[in-house]
Order: C-alpha cells, then structure tokens, then sequence
C-alpha cells in the first residue's frame, strides 16, 4: 500500500501516484516532484522498490526545507542548485544506511515513542 498523504512538520502533505506528461510535466528528468503552494508530493506511479522509497524520501526532503524555511532568502539552502544537492546526497546516504543495516528500520520504530514507566500511575 503506497501513502497518500505525510505530516511533514505542521503541514499534512498529499502524494500523489501519476505517469508523466513529458512535454507538459516537470518531471521529465526526475522521478517526483514537491509542490509547495499545493501541499503535494507527486511520484512517478510506476516506480517500486527502492526507487520508489528513495524518490519519496527525496521529495520529503524538499519538503522538510521548504517548511524549516532552509531555502528562504538568506537561508544555507536558498539557492535551488544547492537545495537539490543535500537533499539528493542526505537521501541517497540514508538509503544506504537503512540498506546496509537492515535492523534500523525495526530498531526506529521499536524505539520512537517513549515506553511507558509501568510504575507510573
């Protein structure tokens, strides 16, 4: 089952799966694409696998700095050459990290929320 919407820091951000339009699509030369204005993470629908899960990662990322205001004027990432970049390389290291460990994945989610002190009433 593929999402359809992410909570990205305050915003609820809705994905979208759909093919390309070449001639008329940003997404020619890339695999998704964020929409600020939209509030919308759009995937190619035919992906799978990793690159599915590392175009969604990707696309989280834009969101993660778009919101954070990291790509506002002034800020580290305000340049789009430069956004693209970190978030290709931060995307791509973590892939590889979540690949390599496969234990990770279990131990985020076994460790996410704080337990419960079963002497606390």
């Amino acid at each position: 089952m593929k999402p359809n919407k992410i909570k990205v820091g305050y915003r609820d951000i809705d994905v979208k799966y759909s093919q390309p339009q070449f001639t008329t699509d940003k997404l020619t030369d890339c695999f998704g694409q964020y929409d600020n204005r939209l509030g919308l993470i759009e995937v190619q629908q035919d992906l799978e696998g990793q690159k599915m899960i590392n175009t969604l990662l990707h696309e989280i990322g834009h969101a993660i700095v778009d919101i954070s205001g990291l790509n506002k004027l002034g800020a580290p990432l305000e340049d789009d050459d430069d956004e693209e970049i970190v978030v290709h390389q931060i995307t791509n290291y973590f892939m590889g990290v979540c690949t390599d460990n496969p234990w990770f994945l279990d131990y985020i989610k076994d460790n996410i929320k704080p337990k419960q002190n079963k002497n606390k009433k």
